[in-house]
């Protein structure tokens, strides 16, 4: 099978080799790349027989293409079958109940429940433990073991055994599965009153048709501005970001070019009056983990004066993959062309003079990129004659530092250590006091981690980890207030009360408060 892969690779090859060749040129180059593939072949069948080491044909011959793709750009890759469906689970959904867990303790417990998912029907809620999963005992199985024993074709049963905190014993429960799409936007909500909320996890197959519920709930609401967060949004799909900015931007205006070697590649696209919503100021967030869609939708924003950006830079991914499907299910994911912004400005950052690994550490080396020139970069510009720049990525009109969640090594470490020390912590705090459930308002606003309680998490993390000493909590003791708060109000009232929670530290969503009067300022001078 693995040598179907390579011919098929090597078509493919052939083909790109060959385009814009003349014919003569064309002949000479194949020539030279059979010849080049019957060395390979001859290399591979001579280590296989005569090797010092048994070797596997297969792991050579993904060396071989990881060695190809090295020389490319770095998002150009194969990803093996099981990759590739994990990849595209993310974006189009799955087969399966609806739930996260973890282990905790020794016991998978829920840590959370999709809404309208098999599991919600089925009245399954975070904080439940799994026993038993058709008749197997959960304790005996892998994390993996587990997630392929819930996964199913659609419209198949997967019996559960349940226990629940005040249950006498385990309750039984026959759940079917069907597609789980994973909500791309969440949370959205009046954040205070007239300015709603909009935060964009990724953009999926979904996405559009999630964002116009959303945005026709908060019109619903009275929302006159919008804060647009797109911050550690790795992208997704390009019709996705194209919907999403054809929302906010009248018809008529171009959102992206993109550009490749053949002419196949190259494509305008505009936007419509079928979408676009009322013209209210706006402000969009990002950060360094904004990439590829994401930076579509962010520069097609700023370059037509659509709203404010605030943050840090983008990730700088302006290259476009297809995908080329082979016959084991593996994919090769082959960048074909490049995108660029309605001013013409690309977003690729450069990556020639880099390794792999220098090349994605310097999308996040916050001081050269603040204090870099546009000495030598191409001046762009956007509707109404500000200059915005070519040097990769898209630059914050207003940059902002988030300094309040850099979190020490030690509390790095607890807080994704296995032990789960502060989910566990607060289910018993919330155990014992139960009244806390019935008011989540009151709580985010009221509800202070006191010294006390600060000191009954500082036992029990210090009894999980011994390598801990109190004098290195005490340092971390604000820190670790605030998580604490932070992981109660997910279990109170879920995402929307832990993001509320979220509020205290957030800096850039702070700014742009402010920044909204400068918004709808920039938004009447755009000419719409």
């Amino acid at each position: 099978m693995r040598n179907k892969i390579v011919v098929a690779f090597v078509i493919l090859s052939i083909t790109l080799f060959g385009t814009g060749l003349s014919n003569a040129q064309n002949r000479e180059e194949k020539d030279r790349f059979y010849a080049k593939i019957k060395v390979f072949t001859s290399i591979l069948q001579t280590i296989s027989r005569v090797y010092v080491d048994e070797t596997q044909k297969s792991e050579l011959i993904d060396d071989a293409i990881k060695g190809v793709l090295s020389k490319l750009d770095p998002h150009t890759v194969y990803l093996p079958t099981n990759d590739y469906d994990n990849l595209i689970q993310t974006f189009d959904g799955y087969a399966g109940i609806g739930i996260s867990f973890d282990k905790i303790g020794g016991e998978f417990t829920v840590m959370s429940v999709l809404e309208a998912s098999p599991a919600a029907k089925a009245g399954l809620k975070p904080g439940d433990k799994i026993i038993n999963i058709n008749n197997q005992q959960v304790s005996q199985l892998t994390k993996d073991e587990t997630i392929e024993c819930l996964s199913g074709p659609i419209g198949s049963a997967v019996n559960l055994s349940v226990l629940r905190d005040g249950w006498n014993g385990p309750r039984k429960a026959k759940i079917f599965r069907e597609k789980i799409v994973i909500k791309s936007v969440t949370p959205y909500l009046m954040i205070k009153p007239h300015i709603g909320y909009v935060k964009i996890d990724r953009f999926t197959s979904t996405t559009s048709r999630e964002l116009e519920h959303a945005l026709n709930e908060l019109e619903s609401k009275g929302m006159s501005y919008l804060i647009l967060d797109l911050r550690g949004n790795s992208g997704g799909y390009l019709t996705a970001a194209i919907d999403v900015s054809d929302r906010f931007i009248p018809g008529g205006f171009k959102i992206v070019t993109i550009k490749g070697r053949i002419a196949q590649s190259n494509q305008e696209y505009y936007a419509t009056d079928i979408h676009t919503h009322p013209l209210y100021p706006m402000a969009v967030l990002i950060d360094h983990g904004s990439a590829s869609a994401a930076e579509i939708v962010a520069g097609a924003i700023q370059d037509l004066d659509r709203g404010l950006i605030i943050g840090k830079s983008s990730f700088g991914k302006g290259l476009i993959q297809s995908q080329y499907r082979f016959l084991d299910g593996s994919v090769l994911l082959i960048t074909t062309a490049r995108y660029y912004t309605p001013s013409g400005r690309p977003i690729q950052r450069n990556f020639m003079d880099k390794t792999k690994e220098e090349y994605y550490q310097y999308a996040y080396n916050d001081q050269e990129i603040k204090h870099r020139t546009h000495l030598h970069d191409t001046v762009y510009k956007t509707l109404s004659g500000r200059p915005v720049y070519d040097h990769g990525g898209i630059t914050p009109d207003i940059w902002v530092e988030n300094d309040q969640n850099i979190l020490s090594e030690n509390l790095r470490s607890l807080l994704f250590s296995k032990n789960k020390i502060f989910y566990i912590f607060a289910e018993k705090y919330i155990r014992k006091y139960p009244k806390l459930k019935l008011k989540p308002n009151r709580f985010i606003s009221d509800f202070h981690v006191t010294d006390h309680i600060f000191k009954q998490f500082c036992t029990l993390a210090l009894q999980s980890n011994p390598d801990l000493t109190f004098k290195a909590l005490i340092k971390d003791k604000p820190n670790i207030k605030f998580l604490i708060k932070r992981e109660m109000a997910y279990m109170i009232g879920g995402n929307e009360t832990r993001f509320k929670v979220n509020l205290e530290r957030d800096p850039v969503l702070q700014e742009a408060f402010r920044q909204l009067p400068h918004a709808r300022q920039l938004l009447a001078r755009s000419g719409f």
